[in-house]
């Protein structure tokens, strides 16, 4: 059974964790070995973002893989998954 990666919604999570974190999309996009223009492309769906730069992000951030992909929020340091709550109820009103 394959699983169908949602880009926009990676592309969406992605986005609110960088503003969670406070870091702008040169910073974020560098602690997960990409460059700026190759971020700008994953979060407008251009490319999708690979295995081996959400494990960076995974590494730094304490996101879990599950998160980046599925949108799950367990696991995730707690303070880290109550800022991405309101950030996602935030962006969806």
């Amino acid at each position: 059974m394959s699983m169908t990666i949602d880009n926009q919604l990676v592309s969406e999570r992605l986005e609110t964790v960088r503003e969670a974190l406070g870091l702008s999309k040169g910073d974020f996009s560098k602690s997960m070995g990409l460059d700026p223009s190759s971020y700008s492309k994953i979060i407008k769906c251009e490319k999708p973002l690979k295995a081996d730069h959400a494990a960076l992000l995974s590494e730094r951030w304490g996101v879990t893989m599950d998160f980046i992909y599925r949108g799950r929020l367990s696991d995730l340091p707690e303070n880290l998954a109550i800022t991405l709550r309101q950030s996602q109820t935030q962006r969806h009103r």
